[in-house]
């Protein structure tokens, strides 16, 4: 992480982008402007406007499309926690537990259309229609989710395709809407899937301290993440659990079928591959540092 740290003018970015997104999410006052900044003060890796940062062409403001990528992001948190009736994120309690189902929905609602409003006040309509794909992608992978829910025998094929579109087309979005760069978006894919793969071994092993939330929620609400589905392929208790069966147990035996590991020789793989889309120029060396960042990460 000190590589990534370390970059010419980073401090002042991120400093930058912190007082802009204060400044947007209180834009209009009231509830979904209170509740948007309860979002935006439990924090958060700022790992998608980083990105923006370091795939940034010379000469052009990464603030705006920072912003509006990261508001893109804490919006479908928001919606996510609604759906997933989740108590905490990042240690704090969510806005569906603060506001309700009503105030949660109009939450998300809000920060997307701040997102929207800062990147269209740029004249970009190419990344304007970026972005919107990727909010699109966004909302077809959450309805993946809900439609894979319960379902033990997802392919692994369905389950990265749910990933790229869940989590990945925002980071390719983040590369793109810095640089218009075909590799770097494949970069962002590919990093993406990484992460997010990441994410969910953290979900069968971290704790709440750690991750700032309940360690098994996948196998709660029967998401087949992919530690989950090679552990049932192994695991007749796990499998049931991921059916909607009893959860006793479950938990603690997906780390017994080596499932765990399995998962993150995957997710090494897309870091891999990530970095086989870099071609040295640039911030080139952060960028391949956070390939290894987010696989080695505890929260």
């Amino acid at each position: 992480m000190a590589t990534v740290k370390a970059t010419p003018g980073l401090d002042d970015y991120m400093a930058a982008l912190e007082g802009r997104l204060r400044e947007t999410v209180a834009s209009h006052p009231g509830t979904v402007a209170d509740a948007g900044a309860q979002a935006l003060a439990a924090g958060g890796k700022r790992l998608r406007p980083l990105l923006v940062f370091l795939s940034a062409l010379d000469g052009a403001d990464p603030i705006p499309v920072g912003v509006a990528v990261e508001l893109v992001h804490m919006a479908s948190l928001v919606h996510d926690d609604l759906i997933d009736r989740a108590a905490l994120r990042r240690g704090r309690e969510t806005a569906w537990r603060t506001h309700g189902s009503s105030g949660a929905r109009g939450t998300g609602d809000y920060l997307f259309a701040r997102a929207f409003s800062e990147l269209a006040a740029t004249g970009d309509a190419e990344g304007v229609q970026l972005l919107a794909d990727a909010a699109l992608a966004l909302a077809r992978g959450e309805a993946l989710q809900h439609a894979q829910a319960h379902h033990p025998e997802t392919t692994e094929e369905e389950y990265l395709g749910r990933c790229s579109l869940k989590t990945a087309e925002l980071f390719r979005a983040a590369c793109l809407l810095g640089s218009r760069d075909p590799a770097l978006g494949r970069f962002g894919l590919a990093l993406g899937i990484a992460f997010q793969i990441t994410d969910d071994i953290l979900d069968c092993t971290g704790s709440t301290i750690e991750t700032g939330k309940l360690a098994g929620n996948d196998l709660r609400e029967g998401t087949p993440t992919l530690p989950l589905l090679l552990a049932a392929r192994e695991d007749a208790v796990v499998r049931e659990a991921l059916a909607g069966g009893p959860l006793d147990g479950a938990l603690v035996r997906v780390a017994g079928t080596g499932a765990l590991e399995r998962a993150r020789e995957v997710a090494l793989e897309y870091a891999a591959e990530a970095r086989s889309h870099l071609d040295g120029g640039g911030f080139r060396p952060e960028l391949e540092a956070l390939t290894h960042i987010v696989v080695e990460r505890r929260n």
